[in-house]
């Protein structure tokens, strides 16, 4: 949980660490020339010490600044585009914030530039809490905010460390899209991932291979290839007999459906498939996706709230909010063993 005590770093701070005056320090930043440049160097390096940069709300010619959440994606932009949760998401972001009077601060970048971005909206007073997503193994930027003492929320799995998480209680849901294979006579599941670096990546796996052990079924996992000459027939090709397929990406499963006709497998009489994540995009192809639909919005509010607490200082602890539905429609069907007919 971050410590929603901990004090921003003040002009005053600077200009003591600096030996100035706060009105020193003032001009430095304001680009005025009545400081000599070693005296400015000074007070440069000092508040570079203190993580600390001009408040911009403060500079609004209202004179009352809002309050503002940072969201900091460290995606491509065509990555970002096509994935529907982040759309989702910055839908679900959008009434709670209006509500209380929040903006949202969104930037996307390369992940060499995530902590010089996290520190300038800090310094800088940009931002009040940060929401962090796709939140990775030894992820730096859990120490990154406790160490600027900046209030924040993770979405996704709990990770061990001082910083909250809002998670989704999809703890059965792999049981569930294992039972419906299963009474479909399926007993070969791949999971597909996309993302096999982030923290939510290695808890489904788990709790994806326990499911399936749990029922006599056998469990792989297989990561997409984007690279891939067809990602596809890559995968295709890797289901060590799988008859089925649970895929994290929505746009990947659909992807998946659409193409595997042409390369000689048929969805669903060959292959079922499951999409981890439901959207718009499932009712787009043919046959439509079995899908979970997951509490985006729910969570973004729940996020919202949070965070909210952790600016008032109030203590906050991690939430967990409503499971996964499984929506079932054409994509799975009865494994190929299992059809009448078949040899």
């Amino acid at each position: 949980m971050s410590n929603p005590a901990t004090k921003r770093v003040t002009i005053a701070a600077v200009a003591r660490r600096a030996g100035v005056s706060p009105s020193a320090v003032s001009h430095v930043f304001n680009g005025r020339p009545n400081v000599s440049e070693a005296t400015a160097a000074r007070i440069r390096a000092a508040a570079d010490e203190l993580n600390w940069r001009p408040n911009f709300a403060s500079r609004k010619v209202s004179g009352q600044g809002g309050r503002s959440l940072g969201l900091v994606i460290a995606r491509s932009r065509g990555t970002f585009g096509r994935d529907p949760f982040f759309m989702r998401l910055l839908a679900g972001l959008t009434e709670p914030l209006a509500e209380i009077g929040w903006s949202l601060s969104l930037t996307l970048v390369r992940a060499e530039e995530e902590e010089q971005v996290y520190r300038q909206w800090w310094g800088e007073q940009r931002v009040d809490a940060f929401l962090l997503v796709d939140v990775r193994d030894d992820d730096p930027r859990l120490a990154l905010v406790e160490q600027l003492g900046a209030p924040a929320a993770l979405l996704g799995a709990p990770v061990p460390g001082p910083v909250a998480a809002v998670t989704v209680r999809d703890g059965t849901a792999f049981a569930e899209a294992v039972e419906h294979l299963t009474s479909l006579g399926h007993r070969g599941i791949t999971r597909v991932t996309d993302a096999p670096g982030l923290a939510h990546t290695r808890a489904r796996d788990k709790r994806f291979r326990s499911a399936a052990r749990e029922r006599g079924v056998k469990a792989g996992v297989a990561a997409w290839r984007p690279d891939a000459e067809d990602p596809v027939a890559d995968l295709l090709g890797r289901l060590d007999g799988a008859t089925a397929i649970i895929v994290d990406s929505e746009t990947i499963a659909a992807e998946i459906v659409a193409h595997a006709p042409e390369i000689g497998v048929r969805v669903p009489e060959q292959l079922s498939v499951i999409a981890w994540e439901d959207s718009w995009v499932s009712s787009i192809v043919r046959p439509r996706l079995t899908a979970f639909d997951a509490p985006v919005e729910e969570s973004a509010r729940t996020a919202v709230t949070l965070l909210e607490q952790l600016v008032r200082g109030e203590n906050a602890a991690s939430r967990t909010v409503t499971g996964r539905r499984l929506i079932v429609r054409e994509s799975t069907a009865a494994a190929p063993h299992n059809r009448e007919g078949s040899s």
